[in-house]
């Protein structure tokens, strides 16, 4: 379905959800209070070209995922795709190693994505358990995990065992997603789609969050980007809430999507699309908006063969 056709009831609730958010709600307080930053709300004009920060690390060769911190302005967070353990890592926006954050307990079958956004404790990283290459899984998880006060600079381990889990299923069967989207006022959780031939579809995990509890996700999106651009690998909303960014595996497959006047949260996926600024990676996986909602940053896995890819930045040089 289209992001606007929705059933009337969960349109009134999204509208009902934004309002209160703009108005200054729980989520949004407590997103704020942790971080001075204050992003720039007014729309990007014209981007630069994408800025090569820093080489990818050596332990990160399967790098799927990036968010930046709002605990810790300057590190983001990121991770490797299956076959590594239950673990991601703060890095810095020149791709070296702060820490190494170990999640105890927890399990990795295949990682995907990561965000950033507002939980009852202030600010969490969630990550996102959703890869289905083969479309057989029976369950999926994210894990919600608090944005510790500290963290070393040295990429020494932190060991988390408090961390919260929230397994899920699809209304219709099993899917492959690379995308887990938290929105930065509401604290509205998004999965979006990673399948071949047609546009994918968006799903929403039901508020409140139930923890330990297997809960369906409700599709409440169908994304506008045409399907001949690539398959999603990743997306992130901007600090504002009010726009996203989607990668996709298309060399050129970095969009923006801004919602409408009045509009929901999930209209902004069904909004026309804008190609926006992207280096040349050998296999494009991960993009974030920083926290001040001027620049964005991109990273790609390493591919046999081709040089190791670097962190990059493209920053607004136009104002609206």
């Amino acid at each position: 379905m289209r992001a606007d056709s929705s059933p009337g009831a969960d349109a009134r609730s999204d509208a009902a959800i934004d309002t209160k958010a703009d108005a200054g709600s729980d989520a949004r307080s407590d997103a704020d209070s942790t971080t001075d930053v204050a992003p720039t709300c007014t729309a990007c004009t014209a981007y630069g070209t994408p800025q090569a920060l820093g080489p990818s690390p050596s332990v990160l060769t399967e790098l799927s995922g990036l968010a930046a911190s709002r605990v810790h302005p300057g590190l983001l967070y990121t991770h490797n795709d299956s076959g590594d353990s239950a673990r991601f890592f703060a890095i810095t926006q020149q791709a070296t190693v702060a820490a190494e954050i170990h999640l105890s307990g927890a399990t990795a079958i295949d990682w995907e994505d990561i965000s950033v956004g507002p939980c009852p404790a202030g600010s969490c990283v969630y990550v996102g358990d959703t890869g289905d290459n083969k479309a057989d899984r029976t369950q999926y998880m994210i894990y919600r995990v608090t944005e510790p006060a500290t963290l070393p600079s040295d990429g020494s381990v932190v060991t988390v065992t408090s961390y919260e889990s929230f397994p899920f299923v699809y209304p219709d069967g099993p899917h492959n997603a690379e995308t887990l989207m938290v929105h930065p006022q509401t604290g509205r959780v998004f999965i979006v789609l990673k399948e071949t031939g047609v546009p994918a579809s968006v799903y929403e995990m039901p508020l409140p969050l139930q923890k330990d509890t297997v809960v369906t996700l409700q599709q409440v999106a169908t994304l506008a980007i045409p399907p001949a651009e690539g398959l999603v690998t990743d997306g992130a909303f901007h600090p504002c809430g009010d726009r996203a960014l989607i990668r996709t595996t298309g060399a050129t497959g970095l969009f923006e999507l801004t919602r409408l006047t009045g509009g929901t949260v999930p209209s902004i996926f069904g909004s026309t699309p804008v190609r926006v600024p992207v280096a040349s990676e050998p296999q494009g996986e991960a993009v974030t908006w920083a926290i001040d909602g001027r620049s964005y940053l991109t990273a790609s896995e390493t591919v046999s063969g081709s040089a190791v890819p670097s962190l990059s930045r493209v920053t607004c040089t136009s104002l609206q």
